[in-house]
């Protein structure tokens, strides 16, 4: 992903687009210059000077500064030496010469038993920029290109208020793709259509809370929509203070990284410990087979022999109806573990097994109702 701030889109009428690169040699360029930087610093500076275009240059560099490897510093010991040299500053009346700084880092070293241009380094290493490049990325200027142009796909939905995406209705892909919306914490609907799966995701700008990261969470899933051999995608996104459209497929693209991501495990540390609870006494299989309700695909978050375990947490009222919707709907025997903060009474009439949960769900809380489908005790 590359900020928004370095989003490169033409608009036409009510249409917008990303500017894509098509010609891998400003690409080539930057590899050459990461490869011959000493810092980050070194390879940010050096970078700016290959084009006028600075969206472009600072894009390319930010997706490539994601495959560099850095020295690995001790935060801890920098963060030290950083209180140390401005303790020392301070009683010296904070040093304005050259041979007065030299005087503080003499003290520190002292202080600290290190050498003077051991302190000097820690003391500089707090910027990213300072740090030294370990290695450049073993990259061809094709591949980086086409993550860049995945990178603008990205940064525009970033300002979408919805993202509707056309996919064919493949087992595979269904269950990756599923995974992923939920272990990112998307709000999303799915619907067959024709023979294929149309998803709908709530964009960041109509999310009630956590805009930012919401944003940042929709465009991590991107990967995974264009690693299909066929997708569609529409959007409605807000640039400014207008609303334009954006439309993407596999026919119009240019070439596009085709292998998507790993998905997170667990959509959240409450779904990760009621796992690790329930598995010491029983065997629980994590997202299970997607169940079609209303024609809509639904994977509930776990499986306890035939029971079902749907765990909820935040999310806004619209979507909140809709998967109220969706489980009453699912004919399965489902236990449902509700956020204290969500507990209305809806829920608590969905049927018999509807558990409240302060923080997370405990063993205790929960055992009565899994003892009856928990046959594959380990």
């Amino acid at each position: 992903m590359i900020p928004i701030d370095y989003l490169r889109a033409s608009r036409k009428g009510r249409e917008v687009r990303p500017r894509y690169l098509n010609d891998d040699k400003i690409a080539s360029e930057v590899i050459n210059m990461a490869k011959s930087a000493k810092t980050l610093g070194e390879f940010r500076n050096a970078v700016e000077l290959i084009s006028s275009d600075k969206k472009l240059v600072k894009g390319l560099a930010h997706v490539l500064e994601q495959l560099i490897e850095i020295e690995k510093i001790d935060s801890k010991l920098v963060t030290r030496t950083r209180l140390e040299v401005f303790k020392a500053a301070s009683a010296l009346g904070y040093p304005l010469t050259e041979e007065e700084r030299e005087r503080v880092f003499q003290t520190v070293a002292a202080r600290l038993k290190m050498g003077v241009n051991e302190v000097k380094a820690l003391f500089l290493k707090a910027y990213e920029e300072n740090r030294l490049i370990v290695k450049a990325p073993d990259i061809q200027p094709k591949q980086l290109v086409e993550m860049y142009n995945l990178a603008l796909i990205q940064a525009l939905l970033f300002k979408s208020l919805y993202v509707k995406a056309l996919l064919p209705n493949a087992p595979a892909l269904l269950k990756g793709l599923i995974r992923a919306v939920k272990g990112l914490g998307l709000m999303y609907i799915v619907e067959i259509n024709g023979g294929q799966l149309e998803f709908r995701f709530d964009g960041p700008v109509s999310a009630l809370r956590q805009t930012e990261r919401y944003g940042t969470r929709l465009a991590k899933l991107v990967p995974y929509i264009t690693s299909a051999e066929k997708w569609e995608i529409e959007a409605q996104v807000k640039l400014g203070e207008r609303i334009y459209v954006f439309k993407e497929s596999w026919r119009t693209a240019p070439p596009l990284p085709k292998t998507p991501p790993h998905a997170e495990q667990f959509d959240s540390l409450v779904e990760q410990e009621f796992y690790k609870q329930v598995s010491k006494i029983c065997h629980v299989e994590r997202e299970p087979e997607a169940l079609v309700v209303d024609g809509r695909v639904y994977i509930p978050d776990f499986k306890i022999g035939d029971l079902y375990v749907e765990i909820v947490g935040f999310w806004t009222p619209d979507y909140l109806k809709r998967k109220y919707e969706k489980i009453t709907k699912v004919g399965k025997p489902l236990l449902v573990l509700v956020s204290e903060e969500l507990a209305m009474a809806t829920w608590r009439q969905l049927m018999p097994n509807v558990v409240v949960f302060k923080d997370r769900p405990r063993l205790s809380d929960v055992f009565k109702y899994i003892k009856p489908y928990c046959v594959n005790r380990r």
